[in-house]
């Protein structure tokens, strides 16, 4: 994206292992899950709603701390940005990715830092990259279903136009080609997560 575009490009990294949309991510609309998530995740929620939706608010609150000292991050900077995308490369943990990006848009907007009020960024653009972690050879059928939902959120007629999806099975690399064997992981292969960010930023 840089090559791409004559004006300075800042990525906002947010990342934490082992969590989903069901319960992590969860948007705050989409109240406690309709459906059972597992006897220890079910006892965990009632023990703690406040898990639901934790990391969909930390990831706002460090996008907006991001945006706050932008000066610094970004040299030269006078202060002002425009949020240009959204890039999610989710896990295994889930079928339906349409609630995040509804709610992502309408809590961010391009806005100048100085102003009390902003807009809402409904039409944002989402890259959605495929969980695509064990290659083209993938048959579970859970991982089958889940990235056949992923590419089935940028058909969806509200996000037609707006919202890609990414294809990432062809970028997987064997163990014998990699630094591990983890395979939810990519297989800790650096030249997968480079191709898969490539294609997201062509997207």
């Amino acid at each position: 994206m840089g090559d791409a575009l004559d004006e300075p490009v800042l990525l906002i990294k947010c990342a934490w292992g082992g969590k989903s949309l069901a319960v992590d991510f969860r948007p705050p609309s989409a109240g406690k899950p309709p459906y059972s998530v597992g006897e220890k995740g079910d006892a965990a929620i009632a023990a703690d709603p406040a898990i639901l939706g934790k990391y969909y608010r930390e990831t706002l609150a460090l996008t907006k701390a991001a945006l706050a000292k932008i000066k610094d991050l970004v040299p030269g900077s006078d202060g002002r940005y425009v949020l240009a995308g959204f890039g999610w490369h989710q896990g295994w943990n889930d079928p339906d990715q349409r609630q995040v990006q509804r709610r992502i848009r309408k809590q961010h907007g391009p806005f100048h830092p100085r102003h009390s009020q902003r807009p809402r960024a409904p039409a944002l653009p989402f890259v959605i990259a495929e969980t695509g972690m064990a290659g083209p050879e993938e048959t579970h059928p859970r991982a089958l279903s889940l990235m056949k939902a992923q590419a089935a959120v940028a058909e969806h007629k509200e996000f037609k136009g707006n919202v890609a999806f990414v294809s990432t099975r062809a970028f997987w690399r064997p163990k014998e080609q990699s630094p591990s064997g983890q395979g939810y992981h990519w297989n800790s292969n650096a030249e997968t997560y480079y191709l898969i960010g490539e294609a997201m930023a062509k997207r």
